[in-house]
């Protein structure tokens, strides 16, 4: 059985999801379903969709890394998940495009590890 992780790391893992939640919220606020799918077809990177959105993605901080790396080590499925709870047509988009939505996840978790 793995060990259960401390109070203290749990609650940084779930600070993390909400801040990955408040992020993709940012991200998607004003930019309509059919302008990701035009993004998805044209397969732009995330750093391209941000460019487009105006949107910047604030530095990580040094002591949100037990977070961070939580992120990092989810499945894609779960970030979907995650980013389901708060922008589901947007997310269904990404479900209709495996390939963009792999791309984004992996830029996703690539900006925020550094």
């Amino acid at each position: 059985m793995p060990d259960k992780p401390s109070v203290i790391a749990a609650l940084a893992e779930v600070q993390a999801e909400r801040k990955l939640q408040e992020v993709a919220i940012n991200i998607c606020d004003g930019w309509t379903t059919q302008g990701m799918e035009e993004a998805a077809q044209k397969n732009l990177t995330l750093r391209e969709l941000l460019r487009e959105t105006g949107y910047r993605i604030p530095k990580v901080a040094w002591y949100a890394r037990p977070g961070v790396n939580h992120l990092a080590k989810m499945s894609d499925e779960e970030i979907l998940r995650l980013l389901e709870e708060v922008v589901p047509d947007n997310v269904a988009v990404l479900r209709r495009y495996p390939s963009f939505c792999r791309s984004v996840i992996r830029d996703l978790k690539g900006l925020a590890t550094g």
